[in-house]
């Protein structure tokens, strides 16, 4: 599934890919997964500019201006693809598109789980990148969910918005705080030490991904991951790689990482 760091780079790649940002049209294949029909879409979008392309948290929010946003949830095997209108028809899976003068936004997913919503509603969990998600705002949620483990905890959209499976296997290495500790068990200095990690983990990943598939627009690059990297055994500093399933997600980890229990 495409997480934070991934999204950022499409976000940025996508409008380059576009020669027109006017659009003319839009596809609804699979009505159930897009939140407003295309009869209620062409009357308000059509003959608009695209203006921007956002993210929040896993969703990338396409801003035609006046509140007209269409997010985009890629979920585990969404894909998107540009390509000549004419080209189109071929792509396989659609969910929704996106039909410009020149080329056509498309949206699709094998295991038809990509959502489409039309102006979405507004959520006040903060994206692991915004201002509101601050490490006083991390303790008062976890002092909320002291039953959980740190890797439920992180993965949890509630909690903060971007965090996945891969990326929570990585901000807990950084902080060397094991999968398997329950977030009441942690002092607050590893707390603050999983806090502290998560931005600059996410940043360097989303550099990381520029650096070696600088045009990417889908899918997913992990091969630069420290821990969450099925092509490692062990660590840079020689500690086999575990992997499990905690919290019903496989999960990348080692000894070093300390458990709070």
């Amino acid at each position: 599934m495409p997480e934070l760091p991934d999204l950022e780079v499409f976000r940025s790649n996508i409008p380059a890919r576009l020669t027109s940002k006017r659009l003319t049209g839009v596809g609804v294949f699979k009505m159930n997964k897009v939140s407003a029909p295309q009869s209620i879409l062409l009357g308000e979008l059509q003959g608009r500019e695209l203006i921007g392309i956002g993210r929040y948290g896993k969703e990338l929010l396409f801003d035609f201006g006046e509140k007209k946003v269409i997010a985009a949830h890629l979920m585990l095997n969404g894909q998107i693809s540009v390509v000549r209108p004419e080209g189109a028809a071929a792509v396989k899976y659609k969910i929704f598109s996106l039909e410009f003068e020149n080329e056509t936004l498309v949206f699709s997913d094998s295991g038809g789980l990509c959502t489409i919503k039309y102006k979405p509603a507004a959520s006040r969990t903060p994206d692991a990148f915004g201002a509101g998600f601050t490490l006083d705002y991390f303790k008062k949620m976890a002092a909320k969910n002291p039953l959980v483990g740190i890797k439920a905890f992180l993965i949890d959209q509630s909690v903060v918005k971007g965090i996945g499976n891969a990326y929570a296997d990585e901000i807990l290495y950084a902080a060397r705080v094991s999968p398997r500790s329950r977030v009441s068990k942690m002092p607050e200095e590893a707390l603050a030490a999983v806090y502290d990690a998560i931005g600059p983990v996410l940043r360097d990943a989303v550099a990381s991904i520029r650096a070696v598939c600088p045009d990417i627009i889908s899918g997913e690059e992990r091969g630069f991951l420290k821990v969450h990297n099925k092509a490692l055994k062990t660590t840079a500093a020689g500690f086999p790689i575990i992997v499990d399933k905690v919290s019903d997600k496989i999960t990348y980890y080692t000894e070093e990482q300390v458990a709070y229990l």
